[in-house]
């Protein structure tokens, strides 16, 4: 009965945000202020169109999903967005099944159904064209086919979970490496049977999910037009990452990353030597691109160490997409409401990612290995690609689970034990001071850092996407007399820079 009104009220949650886009939205969905949901849409539309996707550098399986929704909504776009909101509410079950599967506690349960069902940031992806709702619900319901593999050996449990892995992998870009490390859990699960026993579920899993990329990008080639396999989205991640001058984090307020874009998309030249991205070498092979990105690298290694602990920084910041939008739309607002409502969404963060770590220390189970694994490996992922909190996502409904586990046995003293653990006292302290570092970023206003990103394209040497920022804001900011003198001085040192001769020194 609980766990009834429970999910009804989520579900509410999930879909009152939908009907509010159809009554007050004219183009039937939430402009986020980013261009991968936009892509995503219009993909979806020209696959219905043409029959294939301009965007195929990202994987199939989301824009396959909108279009399918169209579809049957006769190019609605609302059709879509009640079906992604439909699929983080169904996430939401699934995530109070995993917990009473690997806890057997309904307590537990319907505290992780209700952190994850409450969560700000699931919500705002429940509403938009992202990949991270569906990629999200198919990684939750395969690591429960893995948890109930492990307690029943049952082989249809791990058939399923590769094919559910294998679909996660056509969602979102680099999944499918973690295969492996699903390998070794099993094998370490299955200790002490012999090896032949020990590999045949690694065996299984690993064909059951790469039979299921194999076989869907092979039916979608027409529309595609490449392999899923390697998406490019995913290589050109890597290359964006690699880079001596700033990182390529575009959170709110992070501005040395934001402007890598902006110097991007305004085609300027970086010095001699210092990126690696290029739309040449974007279309050479996969083995032409890790050699030059593996040279580049060893060139200068202690400066792509620095920038990538930058990114790591990023990733696990209290920032939030969700905060991107609350402070780029609403910016007219009173400044106290939006900042506190950044404050309340940093601290829910806060408080998920300090209890779920208490909570892998103290829960002994058959899933912890997994998890740990899988934070280990989206660390790598983003230590050698891009610094982006929203990445995190698929981290985030096992951080949920866990602090609903460390939550749920506060009373039975094991708090003590958990929270002043040697390991875990270095690891919170070292979460917390990241976030202390990094939430001052929210704090500015989207006018203070347009001129800061303008005022750092020029101290850079790239006058060009300077100027350009000046000459076509995205929007009318409100700007502060100081921040008006600011731009004054900028535009003034941008425009000597331009057009004076390169001799004339």
């Amino acid at each position: 009965m609980v766990a009834g009104i429970t999910f009804f009220i989520i579900f509410l949650i999930r879909i009152i945000p939908v009907v509010l886009i159809a009554i007050f939205s004219d183009k039937g969905f939430v402009d986020t202020g980013h261009a991968d949901p936009l892509l995503y849409f219009g993909g979806a539309q020209a696959i219905l169109e043409t029959g294939v996707n301009p965007f195929p550098f990202f994987p199939p399986l989301n824009f396959l999903f909108i279009a399918a929704c169209l579809y049957l909504g006769h190019g609605s776009p609302l059709v879509p967005i009640t079906a992604i909101a439909v699929v983080g509410w169904l996430t939401v079950v699934g995530i109070y099944l995993f917990t009473k599967e690997l806890f057997g506690n309904e307590k537990t349960a319907l505290i992780a159904a209700i952190i994850s069902g409450m969560y700000p940031e699931f919500i705002f992806f429940g509403i938009s064209f992202y990949s991270e709702t569906l990629a999200i619900f198919l990684i939750v319901i395969c690591f429960l086919m893995i948890l109930k593999y492990f307690k029943t050996r049952k082989i249809y449990f791990l058939v399923l979970s590769g094919m559910l892995w294998g679909l996660a992998s056509l969602t979102r870009g680099g999944l499918h490496f973690f295969s492996g490390f699903i390998g070794i859990v099993m094998m370490m699960n299955c200790y002490g049977r012999g090896w032949r026993a020990r590999m045949q579920p690694v065996a299984v899993f690993l064909l059951a999910t790469y039979l299921t990329i194999f076989s869907v990008s092979r039916m979608v080639l027409p529309i595609q037009g490449e392999s899923s396999l390697n998406s490019k989205s995913g290589i050109g991640s890597l290359i964006h990452g690699a880079n001596r001058i700033t990182t390529s984090c575009s959170d709110y307020g992070d501005i040395r990353g934001n402007i890598f874009y902006e110097i991007n998309n305004c085609q300027e030249k970086w010095p001699p030597g210092s990126q690696l991205y290029s739309d040449e070498l974007m279309k050479a092979d996969t083995f032409t691109i890790l050699r030059k990105f593996t040279a580049f690298v060893l060139h200068a290694p202690v400066t792509y160490v620095k920038n990538s602990c930058l990114k790591l920084s990023c990733f696990f910041s209290p920032n939030q997409l969700v905060m991107f939008f609350l402070k780029t739309k609403f910016d007219y607002m009173n400044n106290l409401i939006i900042g506190g409502l950044c404050l309340v969404i940093s601290l829910f963060y806060i408080i998920v990612i300090c209890g779920g770590l208490w909570g892998i220390f103290s829960a002994k189970d058959s899933f912890r290995p997994v998890f740990i694994s899988f934070i280990l490996f989206y660390c790598a992922l983003i230590f050698i690609t891009v610094g982006n909190s929203k990445l995190r996502l698929p981290l985030l409904p096992f951080f949920s689970i866990y602090c609903a586990y460390f939550l749920s046995h506060v009373k039975d003293g094991m708090w003590r034990k958990a929270v002043f653990h040697k390991w875990n006292i270095i690891l919170v302290l070292l979460f917390l001071c990241n976030s202390i570092y990094k939430y001052p970023e929210l704090l500015l206003s989207p006018a203070e850092i347009h001129v800061q990103k303008i005022e750092l394209c020029n101290q850079l040497g790239f006058p060009k996407t300077a100027l350009y920022l000046i000459e076509h804001p995205k929007k009318k900011f409100a700007y502060s007399a100081i921040e008006k003198e600011r731009l004054s001085r900028a535009e003034a040192a941008v425009r000597k820079k331009i057009l004076e001769p390169p001799d004339a020194k």
